[in-house]
């Protein structure tokens, strides 16, 4: 787990301001400056490009993390393997941009009168699709050359840092909405050409072919790896994105924007996922070929309990400043309430299931890996189907969280079945606990002055107690030694601490 421990600690950081950049762009800034049918706009335009960029690299990602360590050899250029995903991924393109154009006038005529914005930006998603799946290419690549932190940096903080950049810009008038549009398109375009730069300047990035080294075994390990990897990765994001594409066909942007601003709440539980996932999956994958069971049940043990911890400490924030939330928030977004309840609920399940989709997606097992990820969409699809025109945008939140709460229980109790791998332990129902008293110790502080000041004041006490509490009762030993890693840093301890039982 040192690999690991180190580079997700310093992935963390960076999705952590990631987020606070994004909470204050997301929550205090968007709201206040534009429409909610513009904001709606900007994440219809991320979600349909995040779908359209993963189908683009025809699940190649899949095949760099299930496969890269039989290609890994610095002195061969790794035997052509970056000369095979760049060719793969213009082939993906190519077919993404004929299904764009196929659809393009269904898109216009079902959106022209809801949402006319949406028509008028529709050819902003062309750049978006092909830098996207480009970063999801050289992202993974790299991060099999044991560098996770490179791709976080760009993705979580980058790009969201750039955003802040341009919105103070727009705020001041330095430029209009489509200016500021055009900006935020660069913005999600540039991490795929700074690691293109950053992967050249290591000398980690050529084309110069050798198909020789691929044997007809590897060639159809390769393909059949992409077709699944096609199914799991397209399943992953549209998961991700199917509830905002499915409002504003439903509704419109208006109510899509809405809802996209409640969602981020709910989506800050998955930031501890991200971080420790992009480096597991290259020390699993290597795990596997050594046929290391041992290992991987470390890692999963370790990952489930350290992001439901993590995930807990970010619901208990979020509880304790419900209020807070929606006094900060215009009153248009009132109705998001419940949006955030059930995102969070399911973003929860979804950590405390810990890298079980890598140790599959990386396994023998790929296929039921897929078929999993290929009934994760199906599930997601139909519940939006039933309760988005019942319930609206809280219809949504409750599809993802039934959705995701029976694809997690069911791929956890495959797990422990056919794989004798099992996440949970007693730790998890203590974090429970902890998480529930660190509330109502939130809770119970009368309201005080506004709610930024009330925000700040209420989030350390519940943050303390849940911290403390957590440390004193030894839940995880990795947690404690990050606890103590960052106390050390701050220069308030200096002693190493005993062993902790986790």
């Amino acid at each position: 787990m040192g690999v690991i421990k180190k580079q997700s600690i310093v992935g963390s950081i960076y999705s952590y301001l990631g987020v606070l950049i994004g909470f204050v762009n997301t929550v205090l800034i968007m709201p206040k400056l534009m429409t909610t049918d513009e904001i709606g706009l900007v994440n219809i335009l991320v979600a349909v490009s995040a779908v359209y960029a993963q189908f683009s690299n025809l699940g190649f990602t899949n095949v760099t993390a299930r496969l890269f360590s039989y290609f890994r050899d610095a002195e061969s250029k790794h035997h052509g393997f970056v000369f095979i995903s760049v060719v793969v991924g213009l082939v993906g393109f190519t077919l993404a941009m004929i299904s764009f154009f196929v659809l393009k006038p269904y898109i216009i005529a079902s959106n022209e009168a809801d949402s006319p914005l949406l028509v008028e930006y529709i050819y902003f998603l062309i750049p978006l699709i092909f830098f996207r799946m480009f970063f999801l290419i050289f992202d993974t690549y790299n991060k099999m050359l044991y560098d996770a932190t490179t791709g976080t940096f760009l993705s979580d903080f980058a790009y969201r840092f750039g955003n802040l950049l341009l919105l103070g810009a727009y705020f001041v008038h330095w430029i209009n909405f489509q200016q500021y549009v055009t900006g935020y398109v660069v913005a999600l375009s540039f991490p795929a050409v700074y690691l293109l730069i950053l992967l050249i300047s290591r000398k980690q990035f050529s084309l110069k072919p050798e198909l020789s080294f691929i044997s007809p075994s590897l060639k159809k390990e390769m393909v059949s790896m992409g077709f699944y990897g096609i199914i799991g990765g397209l399943s992953g994001v549209a998961v991700m994105s199917i509830d905002k594409i499915m409002i504003n066909e439903y509704f419109n942007l208006s109510l899509t924007g809405i809802y996209s601003v409640s969602f981020m709440f709910g989506s800050i539980i998955l930031v501890p996922n991200r971080a420790i996932s992009k480096i597991s999956s290259t020390v699993i994958a290597d795990a596997w070929k050594e046929n290391d069971h041992k290992t991987i049940n470390d890692i999963f043990y370790k990952s489930s309990i350290t992001q439901f911890i993590a995930g807990c400490f970010l619901c208990v924030l979020l509880i304790a400043n419900f209020d807070n939330i929606f006094k900060i928030l215009p009153p248009a977004y009132s109705d998001g309430k419940w949006v955030i309840v059930f995102i969070s609920a399911a973003n929860l399940v979804a950590v405390s299931t810990g890298v079980s989709l890598q140790i599959l997606a990386t396994s023998h097992k790929y296929k039921i890996y897929t078929l999993f990820m290929a009934l994760l969409i199906v599930l997601s699809v139909i519940s939006n189907m039933v309760c988005i025109p019942l319930m609206g945008m809280t219809g949504a939140a409750v599809a993802t969280l039934f959705s995701m709460g029976l694809y997690s229980l069911i791929r956890v109790i495959y797990m422990k079945r056919v794989m004798n791998l099992y996440p949970y332990r007693r730790a998890h129902l203590t974090t429970l606990l902890v998480s529930v008293v660190a509330v109502l110790a939130g809770m119970i502080i009368p309201f005080i002055l506004n709610p930024y000041v009330d925000a700040v004041i209420r989030s350390v006490v519940a943050g303390l107690v849940f911290v403390v509490l957590i440390y004193l009762l030894k839940v995880s030993a990795d947690v404690n030694h990050t606890i103590f890693f960052i106390l050390k840093k701050l220069r308030l301890v200096r002693h190493t601490p005993h062993n902790n039982a986790g």
